[in-house]
């Protein structure tokens, strides 16, 4: 079923296309054959674009789910060397597992005359039960649509049991499974 979504939507695009160069009476039949207008060689990347990414679902229960998240999010965006350290505050809400384990994190812009004050929210993250698992959600509310995308790939990585900071090179405080691996086995043995 999603593949005839995506060839329709690429067929779509083609036509479309196709069309628009059609109509233009600058265009020759021998110019769409050939690539010099660039509308055919174009075709491929858009519909590579509407393909849809796999996400990996999340693994664990929705506190296992929102311990990785907000570990992420406190060492890779809002740590030490954080790019949003100085800008932004982060704040959570996280239910007992015994209550259902829901949980909220939100990203705030800083109150400039007021630095630990919460202003605007501009990224939010809700996590809820899914039977034994956790369904999450980022949203992206204000901040620029680059930085939020990032952001979210970040928040769908941690969620589906990954580590690791991608968007930052910022690794204090987390160290990749690849490290541990290789620092026990520099270790010497007693």
């Amino acid at each position: 079923m999603l593949r005839v979504a995506v060839l329709n939507r690429f067929l779509g695009i083609a036509g479309l296309t196709l069309l628009a160069c059609g109509c233009s009476p600058n265009v020759k039949l021998e110019d769409l054959q050939s690539g010099a207008t660039g509308a055919i060689a174009a075709i491929p990347a858009v519909a590579q674009a509407l393909v849809p990414k796999a996400i990996k679902p999340p693994v664990g229960s929705t506190t296992e789910v929102y311990t990785r998240i907000a570990r992420g999010a406190l060492t890779c965006w809002m740590g030490g060397l954080g790019g949003m350290r100085e800008t932004h505050l982060f704040q959570a809400d996280a239910k007992p597992r015994s209550e259902g384990g829901a949980a909220q994190i939100d990203i705030h812009e800083r109150v400039a005359d007021k630095p630990n004050v919460p202003g605007r929210r501009v990224f939010a993250v809700s996590i809820t039960p899914l039977g034994e698992g956790a369904s999450v959600v980022s949203d992206n509310l204000g901040l620029p649509a680059i930085k939020g995308d990032a952001m979210r790939a970040d928040v769908d990585r941690w969620a589906a049991a990954e580590e690791g900071c991608l968007a930052e090179p910022i690794t204090e405080g987390w160290t990749p499974p690849e490290a541990e691996t290789s620092m026990n086995a520099a270790k010497p043995k007693s």
